[in-house]
């Protein structure tokens, strides 16, 4: 799963890389909403901004994220749960992804609370006293 995960999280990088600059010469910009229920008169959407900045980011993102799983792999190499911890990172690289493209308050609100717990799952990953005295730390 790591090598696999290394592969897909770069070539992700690369090609938002691509296109943030494809978007910073075209000067676009995406403005998604997905509507996610709609129940009666009132519903819930959620919007997402695609311009080259948050591209840029993402890519960083995406970047720094594959050479954590690519040092994993070596690292981690005799521990059984190796793939939680991977699922970890990338629920980790997802929640930073959502407050990247997210322009209003309550997206980047749940973006920032996903780091937050996700964070508090890495800190404690080990399951000792001295990673649950630092997952209270952060906490």
């Amino acid at each position: 799963m790591c090598s696999i995960s290394f592969i897909y999280l770069i070539s992700i990088s690369l090609s938002c890389f691509l296109l943030s600059l494809y978007f910073l010469l075209n000067n676009m910009i995406y403005f998604i909403e997905w509507e996610v229920v709609s129940l009666n008169s009132s519903s819930i959407v959620m919007t997402f901004l695609f311009d080259w900045m948050s591209l840029l980011f993402m890519s960083f993102v995406l970047m720094i994220a594959s050479l954590v799983i690519f040092y994993s792999k070596e690292y981690m190499s005799n521990d059984y749960n190796i793939n939680r911890f991977i699922m970890l990172v990338l629920m980790f690289v997802l929640s930073m992804m959502l407050l990247i493209i997210s322009p209003n308050l309550i997206s980047i609100l749940l973006g920032w609370d996903g780091l937050g717990l996700v964070s508090y799952c890495l800190v404690i990953y080990f399951q000792n006293i001295k990673s649950y005295n630092a997952g209270m730390l952060t906490a």
